[in-house]
């Protein structure tokens, strides 16, 4: 069998040319970003969640999602010491929780298994974001109030689970404005 390298040139050349066209910039082989996909909000599941106070809590509020019985479990005494404007935030970041269906396990009874940590932390984000969509109209000095208190302790480490406050503060400004647009 012949060889025909003649064959193999215009093939050649095209993709010399588009790897050109590339690296310069010209757009056909470089990715676009992907387009954010906000998640639809069941809010059926918040209007018919408990609110439950506990004083024995170590956090301000908790959402526990379960398609039975939803529940936000709250320390009455640390959202206090907050303030009005932080704690309505923080409820309604709990809410975002339900309303997406959070949950800190995945899968059912023995084969159930731990949240990946990076979901957990996609999870914080979604339930800020939902806050701010929540608040942003009726209770402006709420989305002000978790600006500030995450901005104000943008150096602080948090726990695993949970995003710097730093780039929760930023991912505030973020939802804000695209809410307000």
């Amino acid at each position: 069998m012949r060889a025909h390298p003649e064959r193999l040139l215009i093939p050649a050349l095209a993709l010399v040319a588009g790897l050109e066209l590339a690296l310069a910039g010209g757009g056909v082989l470089v990715p676009q970003p992907a387009a954010r996909v906000v998640p639809v909000a069941d809010t059926s599941v918040v209007s018919r969640a408990q609110v439950l106070s506990r004083f024995d809590m170590p956090d301000a509020a908790v959402a526990i999602y379960d398609s039975a019985n939803p529940r936000i479990l709250f320390n009455p005494s640390l959202l206090a010491q907050v303030g009005p404007s932080l704690s309505a935030f923080l409820m309604a970041h709990e809410q975002g929780h339900l309303a997406f269906h959070h949950a800190r396990l995945r899968g059912f009874g023995l084969n159930a298994s731990a949240t990946p940590v990076s979901t957990l932390r996609t999870y914080e984000f979604a339930a800020d974001c939902y806050a701010v969509r929540l608040l942003h109209r009726t209770r402006p000095d709420a989305v002000v109030a978790a600006i500030r208190f995450f901005e104000h302790r943008s150096t602080l480490a948090t726990d695993a689970e949970h995003p710097p406050m730093g780039e929760r503060a930023d991912s505030l400004l973020t939802c804000l404005a695209a809410t307000t647009d």
